[in-house]
């Protein structure tokens, strides 16, 4: 990760990744996350083909978003869910969840519900590193598949895609 290194000023040798317990998600916990995502190009799908169209949308979470979204990250952990943390001396700089429940006709699929890295470490390997982490926790629940909830941004997407998914 030299490359990471040389580019980004990060050193992502020191990220601890580790599972997060309800005790360790404080209501606090992405009260310093920067998360900030403008989207220009979103995928739609229109009578059953995926379309790239131009789109004007911000994303920025506010007090009472950060806050919900603990209690969430909580409550997915409570219905025998997994969150997945990345942590750089402390500080949460990446989390990823995994709902408890298997869905699907032969209940084989794991609903990962959110992937979030810190605006300050994008580009740097956390994503990555918490979506192997979560893929692995989808295994123990002994899902075959892993169903994605994402909001379809071109950089989203291909993010996914990057990681082995397909549609």
């Amino acid at each position: 990760h030299q490359w990471d290194k040389l580019n980004f000023g990060r050193d992502f040798d020191m990220i601890e990744i580790k599972e997060l317990t309800i005790n360790d998600i404080s209501i606090g916990i992405l009260l310093n996350f920067n998360h900030h995502q403008v989207i220009t190009k979103k995928w739609a799908n229109r009578n059953n083909n995926w379309e790239l169209s131009d789109c004007s949308d911000l994303r920025k979470w506010n007090e009472e978003k950060r806050i919900w979204i603990s209690g969430y990250l909580r409550q997915q952990i409570g219905r025998g869910g997994s969150v997945v943390a990345a942590f750089d001396s402390n500080i949460l700089v990446g989390f990823c969840c995994l709902d408890g429940r298997l869905a699907g006709n032969t209940a084989d699929y794991a609903n990962m519900t959110m992937l979030f890295v810190d605006d300050n470490w994008k580009m740097c390997g956390v994503g990555r590193k918490l979506f192997e982490r979560i893929c692995m926790c989808a295994a123990k629940m002994k899902a075959e598949k892993l169903f994605i909830s994402a909001i379809p941004s071109l950089e989203t997407i291909a993010f996914y895609f990057k990681m082995g998914c397909e549609d």
